[in-house]
């Protein structure tokens, strides 16, 4: 410690003290500061905290609040740890005075603990002389600024303590100097600031203070007089006192009673806003007493009450949302009393009257939430009163009605739009139910748009489902299938599983192909055909096809769809389609039809150029080889085959492709055996034996290949006497019979083996005569027979027999001139 620092630092303080006395405050700041300096350097806490005090102390004088502050801080830490540096007064006026001052600067938490410490050591001071004025004064001021900040910052209790002790010495200071009009004063200030304490906010208080401060707050408002506002303040105030020690009944009855008084404020152009303020308040306070109120009529009529009064309001602010609200609920509470008393129609008016409020507001409104909940959750007591009508044209007036009052707003508002989408479907389930189903689908339709809306925005289909199940059903009773298709198309896709609407929809198509079967014109039966066959294929998809009757259904589709296509010259399409259904079952029914279409085909090549005719020829043999090869035992395919063979060895054969001709003459005469064989008494393939075989002759006789010639004429010959003997009345085989032995007459001819085209003429003769007995005017019989006669008479000529030749030549003259 520095001797001379520290006597330096005392001599400053004592000059700044001195200045400071005869008024000098800025040299005395100016040398009060190098005190500071001095002290801090000589290591002087004593001089120094009361250099830094005095010196914060004549910057606070002067409204330096933030630079006497920090002095005041400085101060602080010292005194803290050693409170003797500062005498008790000093102590307590620095910590007043810093207090103040850290209050003036936001600081208040700070600020209540140095009110605190300030306080506690006037305390101290007045304990050890209660004679002294200037620390009772000090004290009381101290208190009222700390209950002040207590106040302001929410600790009412505190608040009040500090006030009532305030009050306290100030009203003991009285006594001394009565007529002094600043000691009075300053009571009136501590007792205003005591009631400026607001009883709602300080309702939290201990009961005992909160009571004191009711009192207080009561002889206040009786000074202004028995019906102010302050009293039906005080009024409430108590009641919420009684409403916290159970009291409901009493606590209510006070409310009436500030009600009537703050109500009477409302016409009154000088307190108006307040009579409203208050009065709206009480309202509120009777609202949440009556939540737990079960007695009806006693509900009935504290909400009458309310009513009127919101009504008074509302009458003095007629454009004010809030009031208008405030009426609108009430009305809704009443309406709704009323429900529950059994009285629907007085229900129906209040909430009709209701509806009507806040639809009001909405219009000019409409993007003001808490409005439109209020509106909705109304809106909605409205439609649960239509549902308790027993008539189905009274719901559906009071429908109509609440859905002109809010069909605008709800184009506007998604929560409304429901609302209106919900009525929108209970109209129509009420209309369908008095089977008025176009008016029912009409309402079902407008429903569903507002809940297509909801779920493009939210994703929720739930409410779109359930209409979309009462449209398709309308659609369906009124036979509008089309329609009803696809709404139960769009259920079954959205993932609804009951069965009944796979069923509809089956029924649904059922009904449309049976429809297409009649129109008669093929091509729009194919078109409706194909259009069921895809629905069908997608709900195939979609739900379980029990007992393949979906699946079944699209086979005798496609089966009829492929018969459609055989009528409009389809072929080949018809064709591949009838193979696609006999390859997805074992039981061979679509082969007849495949057959008969292959059959047509053949029939169609006929008419065709030789090259195009050939072509299909070797297609549909390709068909029956595949036919032949799964189906074995099929006669039908056996005989189409051996007759696309039979016609692909003609056409090779007018094509001059003798020797491939020959090759398929052989493999029909296989597959003609093959028949044979199977089937003994069929005699068809008999006949193609024989006459495959003759021209197989005639091949062979082309090719020079006489064994296998005569072979084959031979074989055709036997064939052709087993079906004489079989058939004998069969002129054709006979004809056969006679054309190969002229075959083999010409053959032996050729081969210059004269007595054996004799011979075979002769029988070739016999064979045509036998005929000509039975149709003795045939003329096509005739010239067989002329013909012979002359190839005979050639025959007879080159063997020397002129005379003979000649009588056969004559014969056939004769015959051909018919002598």
């Amino acid at each position: 410690m520095s001797k001379r620092a520290r006597d330096m630092a005392y001599r400053h303080f004592n000059k700044g003290v001195s200045l400071i006395e005869k008024g000098q405050h800025e040299n005395a700041l100016e040398i009060l500061k190098q005190a500071a300096e001095q002290a801090k350097d000589a290591d002087s806490p004593q001089i120094e905290v009361a250099v830094l005090q005095t010196y914060a102390d004549l910057l606070f004088s002067q409204g330096k609040k933030e630079e006497a502050l920090k002095g005041y801080i400085k101060a602080a830490g010292i005194v803290e740890s050693e409170p003797d540096y500062l005498l008790p007064e000093q102590r307590a006026n620095m910590f007043s005075n810093m207090a103040l001052a850290l209050e003036n600067t936001g600081r208040k938490l700070e600020a209540g603990d140095r009110y605190t410490i300030a306080a506690q050591n006037y305390r101290d001071l007045v304990q050890k002389d209660p004679s002294n004025q200037s620390h009772i004064a000090n004290m009381v001021s101290t208190l009222n600024n700390m209950g002040a900040l207590f106040a302001e910052t929410g600790k009412y209790d505190r608040a009040f303590d500090a006030f009532e002790e305030a009050l306290g010495l100030q009203e003991g200071m009285d006594e001394e100097t009565p007529d002094e009009s600043s000691t009075l004063q300053k009571k009136k200030t501590i007792r205003e600031n005591l009631l400026n304490i607001p009883l709602e906010n300080a309702s939290e208080m201990e009961k005992e203070k909160y009571e004191k401060l009711l009192q207080l707050y009561m002889e206040e408002a009786e000074k202004e007089g028995e019906n102010s506002l302050k009293v039906a303040a005080i009024l409430q105030n108590s009641a919420h006192v009684l409403e916290k020690e159970g009291q409901k009944d009493d606590a209510f009855s006070k409310l009436e009673e500030a009600l009537r008084i703050a109500s009477t404020f409302i016409d009154n152009e000088k307190d108006e806003d307040g009579g409203r303020k208050i009065s709206i308040g009480i309202l509120r306070d009777m609202n949440r007493l009556l939540e737990a109120e079960d007695d009806n009529q006693k509900l009935m009529d504290k909400y009458g009450l309310i009513l009127d009064t919101s009504r008074k309001i509302l009458t003095s602010a007629p454009e004010n949302t809030s009031y208008q609200l405030n009426v609108a609920f009430s009305l809704d509470i009443i309406g709704n009393l009323l429900k529950d008393s059994g009285d629907i129609e007085g229900a129906i008016r209040n909430i009709e009257e209701s509806v009507d409020i806040v639809v009001n507001i909405l219009q000019s409104e409409v993007d003001d939430n808490n409005t439109i909940h209020a509106a909705i959750a109304i809106i909605e007591d409205m439609l649960a009163l239509a549902e308790l009508k027993e008539e189905n044209g009274s719901k559906l007036d009071l429908y109509r009605q609440l859905g002109e009052k809010i069909g605008k707003l709800g184009q506007d508002n998604l929560e409304l739009g429901l609302i209106s989408a919900d009525m929108c479907r209970e109209t129509g389930l009420i209309l369908a139910e008095e089977k008025r189903y176009s008016e029912a689908l009409e309402n079902f339709k407008k429903a569903l748009s507002i809940y297509e809306t909801v779920k493009h925005a939210t994703g929720d289909d739930s409410k779109m489902n359930e209409v979309l199940k009462n449209t398709a059903k309308a659609q369906f009773d009124l036979g509008r299938y089309d329609e009803a298709l696809i709404s139960y198309m769009q259920l079954i896709k959205s993932g609804e599983t009951d069965r009944e609407f796979a069923d509809k929809v089956d029924s649904i198509l059922l009904e449309l192909e049976r429809k297409a079967d009649h129109t008669g014109d093929v091509d729009l039966i194919g078109k409706e055909y194909d259009r069921i066959l895809e629905i069908r294929a997608e709900l195939l998809g979609i739900v379980p096809d029990q007992e393949g009757r979906n699946t079944g259904r699209i086979k005798e589709i496609q089966g009829k769809k492929a018969d459609i296509m055989v009528a409009m010259g389809h072929l080949m399409d018809a064709l591949e389609l009838y193979e696609q259904l006999q390859e997805s079952e074992d039981s061979g029914r679509y082969i007849p039809k495949i057959i008969k279409l292959l059959e047509k085909m053949e029939m169609s090549a006929s008419k065709e150029q030789i090259n195009k005719k050939l072509e299909t020829l070797k297609f549909l043999l390709s068909k029956y080889n595949v036919l032949a090869e799964r189906h074995p035992d099929n006669i039908q395919i056996l005989v189409n085959k051996a007759s696309v063979i039979d016609g692909i060895a003609y056409a090779l054969s007018e094509t001059g492709e003798t020797e491939e001709s020959g090759y398929m003459c052989n493999y029909a005469l296989e597959a003609y055996s093959e028949l044979a064989a199977m089937e003994p008494e069929n005699m068809y393939p008999v006949e193609r034996i024989a006459a495959l075989n003759t021209r197989l002759a005639e091949i062979a006789v082309g090719a020079g290949i006489a064994n296998e010639a005569e072979k084959r004429f031979l074989t055709s010959l036997e064939a052709y006497r087993n079906l004489m003997d079989a058939d004998p009345c069969n002129i054709e085989y006979e004809l056969d019979h006679a054309g190969v032995l002229d075959g083999m007459g010409a053959f032996f001819l050729n081969a210059g083996m004269y007595g054996e085209a004799k011979k075979s003429y002769e029988n070739a003769l016999r064979s045509y005569a036998a005929i000509m007995d039975q149709n003795p005017e045939n003329k096509t019989y005739k010239s067989y027979v002329t013909i012979t006669l002359e190839n005979l008479g050639y025959v007879l000529e080159l063997m020397g027999r002129k005379d003979d030749a000649n009588w056969m030549y004559e014969s056939a003259r004769r015959i051909e001139e018919g002598a």
